[in-house]
């Protein structure tokens, strides 16, 4: 028992050096996330972008009878008069009112018209990782990254502020994701470039290397032995 003790001691002792020297390395890499890979943001992305449960109202000029307000559907379309189906999810009010004009063009001489969005549906974003209540909130208007965490009861002392991941889906399918720094936010810039969260963003607070190591001892060392052991037991009374 005694030359058991005296081995775990020792990797436990080992792996807190091996911590000392490792650091806090930046992200790397991975097949699982490809950060490289990923676009950066773009200027053109912070129009807002019609989904399913906004309203909007439709105002044509020279044909009354077709205006009217609209509520697009969990597929994404609204139903025209006249015309029906039209996908109106995913579109910003410019490109939405562009597309109906290309649309009643084929019936009024004039198809000019506006649109006005009326109501939004359900504004969520999804805060996970380590913060002490992760989960979905609503967005209770434009909130940065850091307020989201704080909506989540802020991050625990495993999480690394320094290292938060933040993903936005964009039309087409596509995945944008910044790592950025919510601790030093003030003197980067690179929390406050992305301007405030979007519907359906994701908010992931990283893990810090030394409670990943931690994790390990407790795991793979401390419940995997038949016995109840500290590292401040006396190691000669064994």
């Amino acid at each position: 028992m005694s030359g058991l003790r005296l081995s775990v001691l020792a990797g436990a002792a080992g792996l807190v050096a091996l911590s000392g020297c490792m650091g806090d390395p930046l992200p790397k890499q991975s097949p699982d996330f490809p950060i490289a890979s990923y676009p950066k943001w773009r200027a053109e992305d912070e129009a807002y972008r019609f989904y399913p449960g906004d309203k909007f109202r439709v105002d044509v000029r020279t044909a009354p009878e077709l205006s009217g307000e609209f509520t697009i559907g969990p597929d994404g379309r609204i139903a025209l008069p006249t015309i029906g189906a039209v996908m109106a999810g995913g579109q910003t009010v410019g490109e939405l009112k562009g597309a109906i004009e290309n649309i009643y063009a084929n019936e009024l001489r004039d198809p000019s018209l506006v649109i006005t969005p009326t109501d939004f549906g359900s504004q969520k974003v999804f805060v996970g990782g380590e913060v002490k209540a992760p989960g979905v909130f609503e967005l209770p208007g434009e909130i940065d990254v850091l307020q989201a965490i704080l909506l989540a009861g802020g991050w625990t002392e495993e999480g690394k502020p320094t290292h938060v991941i933040v993903m936005r889906r964009v039309p087409g399918g596509e995945l944008m994701t910044r790592v950025v720094d919510v601790r030093n936010g003030l003197a980067r810039s690179n929390l406050y470039d992305i301007g405030p969260l979007h519907r359906f963003d994701v908010v992931y607070v990283s893990r810090k290397m030394i409670a990943d190591e931690n994790l390990f001892v407790r795991q793979f060392i401390r419940d995997a032995l038949p016995i109840d052991f500290s590292l401040f037991y006396d190691v000669a009374r064994f």
